[in-house]
Order: structure tokens, then C-alpha cells, then sequence
């Protein structure tokens, strides 16, 4: 019994091991090579090239013939063009006429099998070759294409522009052989989303160029001899699944290392706004990505990596050691520590598609999930991480406050089942994100980060399915997970409800997002009204003075603006003031941040402070900015320094004594507020401003310095 036993085991782990090996698609022993020989006519825009690659056939399959992707032929028109961000994919709509300049294609010349010309076929994006006899597994084969690329002028991935090129899925790439259904992959570079799909090759590249360009590609410049006017570079790349080249006679650089990895950020000179530091701090984010994922993921797998400004519009890409940028813009401003602008997010995104793409490959036409939505969550874990749980552009604000109830696609829906740009990023990059935050609470921090580990380190140079994702899940976290998550992706109306924010996780927020917004309309324009709200946010003490002559008919009155002030700030924001009447403040107290209401004529504190005030509200007319208005049935809110302590501001909200008798009859010293008032007077409301004036049924707003 026990060696028929151990019999078993061995046959179903030589089983498991069989299938295991199938789903890796590439043999990394017997990668696929490519020497390419190509140059660049910069006048015409026309690439010529020669490619040789070396194929051994590493499927279980006879193969009766050999495809290649020409994906630059989806630059033929604005239908098939694959323009980020839904620029020229206008459904049910007449497309513009595209101009001669505005079209991409590739012309394939010659095709040699062994040295023998053969005949192909070209069905737009397809190059097929039809082998006189099938190639058995572990044969050789040699292929040499010779062929044109017609590099359009735009601002798409693959463009021209002022003389800048950014040769992207720009050569005939080898296609993927499906063994489950006998048939190479066949679909084209789709308009919406990302099509991507290759395995790993080894390129050896001699490229010549005009000698002052400076040259961004995948792999290693190893060589560069100037001749004349040009210059022939020879590059290498290994292990990569893709090759693009992004140059320009305008890119300045800067280099920075990190855990042995040189990263290297070419930008555009010459500008008319500063982007040197722009450059120097897009360099020092993305070490920081790379350092990050280096000790939570997995060793990035080669030691260049780089990022290159070019014309790109709508976005960012990425390719094997190399990040597409489009244009920098002046960050020297920049305060990254609570929010990243665009550009910031988008080459940590690229960064981390550095393992997830890159590194663990899939095929981006039919399961985009698995690599597009797994880097938008961790984009926003890295700035979790790297700043803090409630930064900007953490998982919180960008993946947890998005997730509600709504009809989407399965996140395992391929690219053309979406019906617009739009469609795609609500499933792929708002909900998709939300599947791995779902795991991550139900599996733990120290489970999910062993998932993704081993899911990396598993799958590194090779092309990894959703089902696989599933089964590294099931194997670190159990059959029940598994099964959970596997109805997460595969059926429509994903929604997990788990991961929304709890009330103190959602009080927490939006006392931060408030924080931010004050903080910027400060930084912006100096006092704001909202300057108040801030130092309460930031943990400074508030004096709300209570005025101490008004009678016992209007109390009620005065009390329901001082409620609604405390109740406002306590409620939406835990800030709690401390109230106190006029005649019990003391001088310490009149040196903190203070809130004063009432009459500038009978407000003791305002007749000790208005000469020091911005607005004098005892003058016959009120000065601002050059504007002299009457004095006369004024009433209003400004901010100030508090004249006891410039460390401290003042909020004045002034009233007029005279408006309640007109319009109401009470006691003299009384007024009755209206809700008008009560909403001008809250400094939420009205945050970005220095101050407010109101005569009659005219308002004036603004800024007085």
C-alpha cells in the first residue's frame, strides 16, 4: 500500500509539473532572438530595417506556419488607432480626415526562411509565412524580414514630432502560439486600452542615426561609432518582451542609482519654463518606486531602467526598461508629501509595470486586469507606504472611496467588449484596483504581500493568466479565497462592499482632503476665511468670543449663528471651540486664534483691535484695495493676523446694528439673522476668499491684499 501510494505522488506531481510548465508559453533555454539592422531617414520619417530572428519551436505543436504582429499598421486611420484616452475613437460618429503627416504603417519587402525567399501574406496587422514544412517542436528556424516603417507625426505611442521619435510596437513582433486552440494570436492593437502580447526574446540592434541624437531604448547601448553626419549604436537587450527606441537631439539627462540599477531621466531642453527640477524629481520618485518593490515584491530584473520625456498625449506608457512620458511641466512648487500630480502618478504607475507587465507578462487583449489593474493598486499601495494611509493617491481616496454599486463588465472582459475609453477605466482602473484591497483585507497584509511574490517570482519572464493568478492565491490562502475571488473577477457588478470606509476611516478623510484643500488656498493667496478652519485642523486652539450686550429677546439668535459655527466645525470637521463671553476673556486668550461677532461699535474687543485690523469698521468708510465704501448698513466676515499675536489669525464677522429694526420689530439692540447670513458668515463655505461685505442687496467678495 504505501508504494503504490508513493507511486501516485510521483505520477500526479510528474502531471502537475507537465501542466505547470505549458502555462509558461516561452522557453527561456531556447529564447527567441532578434538582430535587427535599421536606420532612420529623418527627413522622410521612413525607418528601413532588416530583422533576423531565431525561433525554435518550443509548443507541442507542429507549426505550419509562423505570424507576426504589425502593430504599426493601427496608424493607418483614426478608427484603429490606439490613442490613449479616447482622443480619436469616436463612436458612432463621422472620423476626422486624417492627414498623410498623421499615418503610421509598415511595409514588409522581403520575408527568407534559412536564406530561401518565401512567399507571406499581410492582412493589415497580421504577417503570416507559410512554412514548406512544419516546424516540430525543438527545430530551428530563421527568419529575415526586411521591411519600412512610416513614422507618423502625432502624439500617439508610435510618433514623430519636431524631431523627436518614439519608436513603439514598431517592428514585426513574433505572435503567440494558443496550444489550446491550435491557432497563433491574431488580434489586433485595439483602440481602447493596451494589446500587448509577446514573450521574452533576446535583440541585438545596430541603429543608425543622426549624430546628435541622444538615444533612450530598451537594453544596453554597448557600442557607438560616429561617421560623418551619423553614428551607428548597437544595442542590446535580453530577456525582454518588446524593444522601443525614444530619441531626440533636445533630451538632457539625468542619472540616479538605486540597488545596483541605473535610472536614467531624459528630458527636453530648452524650454520656456524650468523643468530641471521637474526632471530631478520624477528621477527621485521613481528610485523610490523601484527601492519600494525591490523589498516588498521582488528584485527588478534588469540593471537600466529609464524614463523619456516625449510628445505623448493623454498619458503615460510603459515598455521593457523604458517609461513614456509625455510633456514635463515646472514642479518646483511641488509638495508630494500629501498629493502626486499626474505626472508623478503616472511614472510610478509605468515604474511598477516594470513587474507587472514587464517582468510577469499576460496577454493585454483578452485579460487587461491582470496586469493594468494590479498596477493601480500598486501604485496607490506604494504611496500608501512611501507617504501615508491617507495620502491622495493611496489605496483610500483612490481605490476605496471609489467603490459603489454599478453595472460594469466581469474584470476578466477582454478589450473589445468595452464600448468606450470610459467603460474600460471604470472596470479595469476604478474597480479592478478594488479586487486586490478585497483580498488584501480578507487574506491579510503579510498573506497578500506572499501572494504577490510568489506570483512574481513565478511567473518572472514569462506570460501569466488570470487562472494562474487564482491558483497562487488558493495555494497561500486556501480554496475558500479562491473561490471568492474567482466570482470576483469572472462575473459582472463587481462590488465589494468589504472594503468601504468605516466612519472613523471616513471621518479621518475627510478631515485630511479638508486640511489639503485649506492648505493650497492658503499657500495660493495668503489669509484665507478658511485660515480659521485650518488652525483647528492643524491642533490649534479656537476662541469663539460671545458678545456680552446682547438682550434676552435676541439671544436666541445670536446663539443660533454661534451654534451653527461650533456644530458646523465639530461636525463635519472634530473641531471643537471654546466658547467665551466677551466680558470673561482673558489676555492670554485674546492672543489665540479668535472668532469675534457683533457690532463694531459696541464690541469691546473690536474697538481695542480695529486700528490694527486690515478693514477699520469704525471708520465713516471702509478702504479695500483702493475702494472706498460707505460705512453705513455694512455688514460682513473677513480674516485677519491677530493684532495680540501675528502667530494667530482673527475671524471678524461685524453685523449691523440698524438691520433688525428695519426689517424687524424688536428690542433695539436686537437682530435677527436669516439664513443668507448664517451661510456667508460660515468660513466652510466661503473658504478661498479674504473677505465679505454686504450693503443692502449688494455683496462684495474678494481679496484685500
Amino acid at each position: 500500500m504505501r508504494r503504490k501510494s508513493r507511486l501516485s505522488i510521483m505520477l500526479v506531481l510528474l502531471i502537475l509539473l507537465s501542466s505547470f510548465q505549458l502555462s509558461f508559453a516561452v522557453d527561456l533555454d531556447n529564447i527567441t532572438k532578434y538582430d535587427m539592422t535599421i536606420s532612420l531617414n529623418t527627413k522622410e520619417h521612413i525607418l528601413e530595417g532588416v530583422q533576423n530572428v531565431t525561433f525554435v519551436n518550443h509548443y507541442n505543436n507542429d507549426l505550419d506556419e509562423i505570424v507576426f504582429h504589425l502593430y504599426p499598421n493601427s496608424f493607418k486611420s483614426y478608427e484603429t488607432m490606439p490613442a490613449i484616452g479616447d482622443m480619436y475613437y469616436l463612436m458612432d460618429q463621422e472620423q476626422p480626415e486624417m492627414r498623410e503627416e498623421e499615418k503610421g504603417y509598415i511595409n514588409i519587402h522581403k520575408v527568407h526562411i534559412n536564406r530561401k525567399e518565401v512567399e507571406f501574406k499581410e492582412d493589415e496587422q497580421i504577417l503570416k509565412i507559410p512554412l514548406e514544412e512544419p516546424l516540430k517542436k525543438g527545430e530551428k528556424i530563421s527568419i529575415r524580414i526586411k521591411f519600412t516603417l512610416k513614422v507618423p507625426e502625432g502624439y500617439q505611442r508610435l510618433h514623430q514630432m519636431e524631431g523627436t521619435y518614439s519608436l513603439t510596437n514598431w517592428y514585426p513582433i513574433l505572435s503567440i502560439y494558443d496550444e489550446k486552440v491550435n491557432k497563433w494570436d491574431e488580434n489586433p492593437y485595439h483602440p481602447i486600452g493596451e494589446s500587448n502580447y509577446s514573450d521574452v526574446s533576446d535583440y541585438n540592434v545596430k541603429l543608425t542615426i543622426p549624430k546628435e541624437m541622444v538615444v533612450a531604448p530598451t537594453g544596453t547601448i554597448v557600442k557607438e561609432k560616429v561617421f560623418g553626419e551619423n553614428k551607428t549604436l548597437t544595442i542590446q537587450g535580453e530577456k525582454v518582451r518588446d524593444f522601443v527606441i525614444l530619441m531626440s537631439p533636445n533630451y538632457k539627462v539625468k542619472t540616479k542609482e538605486v540597488d545596483g540599477i541605473k535610472i536614467s531621466n531624459y528630458y527636453m531642453k530648452d524650454k520656456d519654463y524650468p523643468v530641471d527640477k521637474t526632471a530631478e524629481i520624477v528621477l527621485d520618485e521613481v528610485a523610490k518606486a523601484v527601492k519600494l518593490l525591490n523589498n516588498t515584491i521582488g528584485k527588478y530584473p534588469y540593471d537600466e531602467l529609464r524614463i523619456a520625456e516625449t510628445y505623448l498625449s493623454g498619458g503615460a506608457m510603459e515598455y521593457p526598461q523604458v517609461i513614456q512620458m509625455g510633456g514635463y511641466h515646472d514642479l518646483s512648487n511641488l509638495n508630494i508629501e500629501e498629493n502626486a500630480p499626474f505626472i508623478i502618478e503616472a511614472v510610478v504607475h509605468e515604474t511598477i509595470h516594470q513587474w507587472w507587465y514587464v517582468g510577469v507578462g499576460n496577454d493585454e487583449f483578452n485579460e487587461p486586469f491582470l496586469d493594468e489593474s494590479l498596477t493601480v493598486f500598486t501604485t496607490a499601495y506604494y504611496f500608501e507606504k512611501e507617504y501615508d494611509k491617507y495620502h491622495r493617491n493611496g489605496v483610500i481616496y483612490s481605490i476605496r472611496t471609489r467603490v459603489y454599486p454599478s453595472t460594469i463588465l466581469s474584470l476578466s472582459s477582454s478589450v473589445d467588449k468595452f464600448n468606450d475609453w470610459g467603460d474600460y477605466s471604470q472596470t479595469i482602473y476604478t474597480r479592478g484596483p478594488a479586487f486586490f484591497e478585497d483580498l488584501r483585507q480578507r487574506v491579510g497584509e503579510e498573506k497578500f504581500i506572499e501572494i504577490l511574490q510568489e506570483y512574481y517570482d513565478r511567473y518572472l519572464f514569462k506570460n501569466a493568466t488570470t487562472e494562474d493568478l487564482l491558483d497562487v492565491i488558493e495555494e497561500i490562502a486556501g480554496k475558500e479565497i479562491r473561490k471568492i475571488m474567482d466570482k470576483a473577477v469572472n462575473e459582472p457588478n463587481y462590488f465589494p462592499q468589504n472594503i468601504q470606509l468605516s466612519e472613523e476611516e471616513n471621518n479621518i478623510f475627510y478631515r485630511r482632503q479638508e486640511e489639503q484643500r485649506l492648505t493650497g488656498y492658503e499657500k495660493a493667496r495668503g489669509l484665507v476665511l478658511g485660515s480659521i478652519a485650518l488652525r483647528g485642523l492643524e491642533g490649534e486652539e479656537i476662541i469663539l468670543v460671545k458678545p456680552d450686550y446682547v438682550k434676552d429677546g435676541d439671544l436666541q439668535d445670536i446663539e443660533s449663528l454661534i451654534n451653527m459655527l461650533t456644530s458646523s466645525l465639530e461636525m463635519r470637521l472634530n473641531i471643537k471651540m471654546k466658547v467665551v463671553e466677551e466680558t470673561k476673556i482673558t489676555d492670554k486668550e485674546k492672543e489665540e486664534n479668535i472668532i469675534i461677532i457683533g457690532y463694531p461699535k459696541k464690541n469691546s474687543l473690536l474697538k481695542e483691535m480695529t486700528s490694527k485690523l486690515p478693514i477699520d469698521l469704525n471708520s465713516d468708510e471702509l478702504n479695500i484695495n483702493g475702494v472706498s465704501i460707505e460705512n453705513k448698513n455694512t455688514s460682513g466676515i473677513f480674516i485677519s493676523e491677530n493684532p495680540n499675536n501675528n502667530k494667530k489669525v482673527s475671524l471678524i464677522i461685524f453685523l449691523d446694528e440698524n438691520k433688525a429694526k428695519k426689517e424687524h420689530t424688536i428690542t433695539p439692540d436686537g437682530y435677527i439673522l436669516d439664513m443668507n447670513t448664517i451661510y456667508n458668515y460660515n468660513p466652510l463655505y466661503n473658504p478661498d476668499i479674504q473677505f465679505i461685505i454686504n450693503i443692502g442687496d449688494i455683496e462684495i467678495r474678494g481679496m484685500y491684499k
